[in-house]
């Protein structure tokens, strides 16, 4: 029975910024079996042409075979998109029974991230709960309470207004318990549970970190002060909906004056807080992170869950908001639940050959019908769909 690890469905992109044509200087290893140092030699280069791909972008897949609950085979393969004009061997060095090479690659590539990633005409939706902060003491100065609510509404607007790859599904009343979500996001259950119930293919969550302020300075003589500098660092963490895995985070820092007098009320969800500096400072934060998560999403396909079934008519959780239309294709991937070593349940998915036709659109969902007896009987709610 043969599975591919839902994870490696999505394109792995190690984007770094090469012209059309770069040299890279990367190494290579292997192990010298019964002498053979030309084999091991081929063998380590081999190895550093691999690197050399993926610092310029590839694509990857994996699959595994099971045969009675064992895995009797783990392999995988690289789409490459780039090609090594030229190879030069610099340096090799042999250690006991290990064949190390430095080689330089003339890596030639598309010359923009675009042209490496194919084009990806959908956006996902992104569930953005409250988020969460670690000291709650520090709301008091400036009384802003209800921050968190405020801060993810703020990030899901953007999400929504500026975001390339995704919009935002807003649940900012919802608080989740920081210590309890660690222990499950370890896992797969808290955001596949989430993205279920709110058909998201991904999930964000914000973590304030630092909000404090520093004392205001004066002269000697007291006759002026500059405002209080205030802290803004925030953590967000992105989960597929699917497999639960973790697959992007950044840590973002700055600081703002704090326009306001210390014992002032200053409503977060209100415009003059966010047309002041600090308010100001923090939408450049929100802003460099839809950035960086248009950026981790570019080469991932939209992977849709069929949520209802009936007959050989099927209801996909993707619809017009995330760019489907009526016509559209889609491959069904069938999705199944193994136990790891600690006996948590990991998603997989073997390919199947039913294929769909969108022919009707909603607002966040499509229908479409299933096309022979066997792909009507194979496949399941909770199955995944890919768009062609």
């Amino acid at each position: 029975m043969k599975f591919v690890a839902l994870l490696l469905l999505s394109c792995l992109s190690l984007y770094s910024h090469l012209a059309i044509g770069a040299w890279v200087v990367v190494k290579g290893e292997s192990n010298i079996v019964d002498g053979n140092v030309t084999k091991a030699r081929e063998d380590a280069i081999h190895q550093a042409l691999t690197y050399a791909t993926l610092q310029s972008g590839a694509r990857f897949s994996s699959s595994q075979t099971v045969s009675n609950g064992q895995l009797t085979q783990d392999s995988f393969s690289i789409a490459q998109q780039t090609q090594a004009a030229k190879v030069e061997l610099i340096n090799e060095l042999i250690e006991g029974d290990k064949l190390t090479v430095m080689v330089r690659v003339d890596v030639i590539g598309a010359s923009s991230h675009q042209a490496q990633c194919d084009s990806q005409s959908l956006k996902a939706a992104i569930l953005v709960p409250q988020s969460m902060i670690n000291d709650r003491a520090q709301l008091r100065y400036g009384n802003i309470g209800f921050f968190e609510k405020a801060l993810s509404v703020r990030i899901g607007d953007t999400l929504t207004q500026t975001s390339d790859s995704s919009f935002a599904h807003l649940h900012a009343n919802e608080r989740l318990d920081i210590e309890q979500a660690l222990v499950d996001i370890r896992g797969y259950r808290l955001p596949s549970w989430l993205s279920e119930i709110t058909d998201s293919q991904y999930v964000l969550l914000p973590e304030i970190i630092d909000i404090s302020t520093n004392p205001a300075e004066s002269n000697m003589l007291g006759l002026w002060s500059s405002d209080p500098i205030r802290q803004f660092q925030l953590r967000l963490s992105l989960y597929h909906g699917i497999s639960g895995e973790q697959v992007w985070s950044q840590d973002y820092t700055s600081s703002a004056p704090w326009e306001f007098e210390r014992q002032e009320t200053v409503p977060s969800n209100q415009n003059r807080f966010w047309n002041s500096a600090y308010g100001k400072n923090i939408d450049k934060v929100l802003m460099q992170a839809t950035q960086d998560i248009d950026a981790s999403l570019s080469c991932r396909p939209i992977l849709g869950q069929i949520v209802a079934k009936q007959h050989d008519r099927i209801i996909i959780n993707l619809g017009r908001r995330h760019g489907i239309k009526v016509g559209d294709s889609f491959q069904l991937v069938l999705q199944e639940n193994l136990p790891d070593r600690f006996d948590k349940m990991r998603a997989v998915a073997g390919k199947s050959r039913a294929t769909v036709k969108i022919d009707q659109v909603t607002q966040d969902t499509a229908t479409a019908i299933l096309v022979g007896q066997n792909a009507a009987y194979n496949v399941q709610i909770n199955d995944i769909a890919i768009k062609m």
